[in-house]
């Protein structure tokens, strides 16, 4: 090869007219993008503890790889579609790199939505709905063993933490401690204890037998002690050195790391100010629109109705909610989904909540909380658009069906786009006459007012630097909630910056999108064609979906 080279350069040198360069395929931008996008999808996750600090350096080494590689596909030779993975999947990248620059690892209480909290609802899940197969089991058996070193390396992080000046706020680790007791509790009803009580009945009775006694004891040996160790330190070590403050601004690049999550969120241009400003104005908007509506009045002094069992309480809200989605959209769901009971094991879970199907084939779920045994008489029409059709399972099914898309936009989520899709889809109860009276517009209404004033309150304390007492009080006065509901949800807001300001901001930019659309194409405009392309590629951040709508009423004018 060498000597060939020479040859070509001597030639050239004595003016030889040299063999021009291959024509570039036509699609090789789109494939070479392709390629790159298929092989993140099976590259994204290295080896080892999600926890451990050569776990993150080799994520960072990853996402910074793979943004290099997208760089170097020409967008401009892309079609319209191809141009979509590459600005999202650009976009996801460059998130990821700047959300690595901050140290959460060190700060992981989070007494609601963490890691223990899904481990714990996916062993329950489990015991009601047993796995198939000795592999799934076995495959089960393995995730209790990573687990239990998850919380092993949190230990070790939270030390590290604490000599670093990151601790989280003292109100959280004190809201940890029952949890971590209960979940650490060796007695019959823990709840990990439950798969090993439930294996299917096909299996034959040797491998039923093994697989019980090797489940009992990795949850007996390893998960159980690894969270009584992980209380006892919070106890004994911690909780002394928890800070009082509560915003992410006191810590060591708070606010600069609650701006990031923040553009996370929102898109590049949004900033901590800004968002708190657009939540106060929507809190006054949409408080007048609850006084507009007329007061709820108690119901007449006649015999109850017969009380209905839930889960047919929901099933018949379904299936009227199918009857109706004609009126606003073309496409039916592509995929079912199951309504299953669950009772939470903590506080602050929502009446429904959706879970989508997984890519190995488990099912779309959409589980009712039934606990204190709230009678399905009050099945939540705004909260079952919202979670199930036309709001997270429509979306969902849809994004999912797209066999064309590459896996990680078939897969992954966008909190703004799906949140703020699932308000919008409750503000629909009108035109789709699922709102039947009064109260059931109160209730969409009242979804709106507590996303916006999440915003003001997540806002307010990660960037605004209120105390806990100031978003609790705010948190009263705006949704009439009790003295424990709004210590609750100021806490989980704590809890999770910036996790509360996806479904208002999403949904104020769908309803922007939609009036723009309107006012463009006049009688042109169809509200299904609307829906349909806001939907048909699936989620993305904000400004993207901006981008792609407006080419879109463009095109249709």
């Amino acid at each position: 090869m060498a000597a060939l080279g020479i040859a070509i350069l001597g030639l050239a040198a004595c003016g030889a007219r040299p063999h021009p360069a291959p024509a570039e395929k036509p699609g090789a931008p789109h494939d070479d993008l392709n390629r790159i996008v298929d092989r993140y999808w099976d590259e994204r996750v290295p080896a080892g503890n999600p926890m451990s600090a050569q776990y993150l350096a080799d994520s960072l080494g990853i996402e910074r790889r793979f943004l290099t590689e997208v760089l170097a596909v020409p967008r401009a030779r892309l079609d319209a579609q191809a141009r979509l993975t590459y600005d999202i999947f650009k976009r996801r990248r460059e998130r990821d790199i700047d959300s690595l620059t901050y140290p959460a690892e060190l700060v992981p209480v989070n007494p609601f939505d963490g890691e223990p909290q899904r481990f714990a609802l996916a062993a329950r899940d489990i015991a009601q709905h047993p796995l198939k197969t000795v592999k799934d089991y076995q495959r089960w058996q393995h995730a209790i063993e990573e687990h239990s070193g998850w919380i092993r390396q949190a230990i070790q992080n939270m030390r590290e933490g604490m000599r670093r000046g990151y601790t989280s706020p003292k109100v959280l680790t004190e809201r940890m401690l029952p949890l971590l007791s209960a979940l650490g509790n060796d007695s019959p009803d823990n709840v990990f204890y439950g798969p090993s009580r439930t294996l299917p009945g096909t299996m034959g009775e040797a491998d039923r037998t093994r697989l019980s006694t090797s489940l009992i004891g990795s949850v007996k040996d390893k998960l159980l002690p690894a969270y009584r160790e992980w209380h006892d330190f919070i106890q004994k070590e911690y909780l002394a050195r928890a800070r009082t403050s509560i915003g992410l601004s006191a810590l060591p690049l708070g606010p600069a790391w609650y701006s990031s999550l923040v553009r996370r969120v929102v898109g590049p241009q949004a900033t901590p100010g800004d968002i708190h400003a657009i939540g106060v104005a929507e809190v006054e908007r949409l408080r007048a629109r609850l006084v507009s509506l007329p007061a709820e009045t108690a119901p007449p002094a006649t015999a109850p109705p017969a009380e209905i069992e839930p889960l047919s309480a929901y099933q018949e809200l379904k299936l009227r909610t199918l009857a109706a989605m004609p009126a606003l959209f073309t496409d039916a769901p592509p995929a079912d989904f199951e309504i299953r009971e669950f009772t939470p094991g903590g506080e602050g879970f929502p009446s429904l909540d959706y879970r989508a199907a997984g890519d190995g084939g488990t099912p779309a779920i959409l589980y009712v909380n039934i606990a204190g045994g709230a009678p399905a008489a009050k099945a939540e029409t705004a909260a079952f658009l919202m979670e199930a059709i036309p709001g997270r399972h429509y979306q969902s099914a849809l994004q999912r069906q797209r066999t064309d898309l590459p896996r990680f936009r078939r897969f992954d989520s966008e909190p703004a786009f799906t949140d703020g899709w699932a308000l919008y889809a409750a503000s629909l109860g009108d035109e789709l006459g699922m709102y039947r009276d009064d109260a059931a517009k109160r209730g969409a209404v009242m979804a709106q007012l507590k996303c916006a004033a999440a915003l003001v309150a997540d806002t307010g304390i990660h960037a605004g630097k209120w105390t806990r007492t100031q978003a609790a009080a705010y948190l009263r006065t705006q949704l009439s909630a009790d003295e424990a509901a709004a210590d609750s949800m100021a806490d989980r807001f704590i809890a999770s910056p910036g996790s509360a300001l996806a479904c208002m901001m999403g949904e104020l930019k769908i309803r922007a999108l939609r009036g723009r659309a309107l006012e463009m194409l006049g009688s042109r405009f169809d509200i299904h064609e609307f829906h349909s392309e806001i939907l048909k590629d699936g989620a993305m951040p904000l400004d993207i979906l901006e981008a792609k709508m407006n080419l879109w009423m463009a095109a249709r004018r």
